[in-house]
């Protein structure tokens, strides 16, 4: 499937998995960066771990507190010619 750049305002509706997989690598590593965070949590359920705030939460609980995390998101297959959520 070519996925082509779909622009509602301001927000994105399309997205390549190896862009969000790099994505997400980026942001490991910026956590990483940063050195750990003292007194951060240790345990951690994040609701809408897809993306946006919920993902970053996630990451930064996770390679900034060490801490064991689940993500918890609903999301649709792709089907046709959409892209999955």
């Amino acid at each position: 499937m070519i996925i082509k750049p779909r622009v509602k305002g301001f927000l994105c509706t399309t997205a390549h998995p190896v862009g969000c997989e790099q994505d997400v690598r980026n942001q490991i590593a910026h956590v990483k960066a940063g050195g750990p965070i003292e007194g951060g949590p240790k345990r951690v359920l994040v609701i809408g771990a897809s993306g946006g705030y919920g993902l970053a939460s996630r990451i930064s609980a996770a390679f900034g507190s060490g801490a064991s995390t689940i993500g918890v998101f609903f999301e649709r297959p792709a089907s046709g010619a959409r892209t999955a959520s």
